[in-house]
């Protein structure tokens, strides 16, 4: 009868292992997949930025914006007069961190963002450098937390922490991404102390064949202050020449 009870526990203890392995190996999966998903070569786009107060007073941002894949992107700020001709480029890679430089007229010349300040505000919002950069898949851990449906999309829900050694503001990322089409539409960042820092929302429109943002919205959650990110005039596969992303481009726009 003991044996038999041992044999028991040992079973429900494989089945316990087996069982957190598949957790965890299905959740990184599914983050490849959001990782590898099918993106167009290359994406013009105009964007408004809308800076909104606690009393929901908004201040407007007019940009022009260019990618290369998923790995390069350049923004220009057209209006109004206090940023007008700013500008923004960022490299992805897949072994180091991004490579991010900025454009202010008023400085004169291109500025690199350090590693070390990532953290900071990009220009104003409530994106930091660090949310406007790429997160790589072997940079964190994954964890399924649970499946559940977030406005009418069926989701699993994946928390990601960053592995040992890198850098980053947030000590987790909660994500919902949505099943069918393996998108991110909300993500929860938590400071270091795991305290809930911000929330953003991602809304998607299908061209072509690609599915593409067409709307972000990031809300800081002690400040109660909110960013959303409205594209329009959105084109892809247009042939843009990967030599307009260069630093030295920067001070002028395409």
């Amino acid at each position: 009868m003991k044996k038999q009870k041992s044999l028991i526990v040992l079973a429900i203890c494989v089945l316990m292992i087996s069982t957190n392995c598949l957790t965890g190996q299905d959740a990184h999966e599914i983050m490849k997949q959001v990782d590898t998903r099918t993106v167009p070569k290359d994406t013009k786009t105009f964007m408004k930025m809308n800076l909104i107060d606690t009393k929901n007073q908004v201040r407007q941002r007019d940009l022009k914006t260019y990618m290369l894949s998923d790995v390069k992107m350049m923004m220009w700020f057209l209006s109004p007069a206090d940023v007008k001709g700013s500008s923004f480029l960022r490299v992805s890679h897949d072994d180091k961190d991004d490579d991010m430089w900025i454009y202010l007229p008023a400085l004169g010349k291109v500025r690199r963002i350090a590693s070390s300040a990532t953290n900071g505000s990009f220009m104003g919002s409530d994106f930091s450098f660090e949310d406007m950069g790429e997160r790589k898949l072997q940079d964190y851990t994954y964890t399924l937390l649970k499946e559940e449906t977030l406005a009418g999309k069926s989701c699993w829900v994946i928390q990601c922490m960053p592995v040992d050694g890198v850098s980053s503001d947030y000590s987790k990322v909660v994500t919902w991404v949505w099943k069918d089409e393996y998108l991110r539409i909300r993500e929860e960042l938590y400071n270091k102390k795991e305290i809930l820092k911000k929330v953003k929302t991602s809304e998607y429109t299908k061209i072509k064949t690609y599915w593409v943002p067409d709307r972000f919205l990031m809300e800081d959650i002690s400040a109660n202050h909110k960013t959303e990110m409205l594209f329009d005039k959105i084109e892809v596969d247009t042939g843009l020449d990967p030599a307009i992303f260069d630093q030295n481009n920067l001070t002028k726009i395409y």
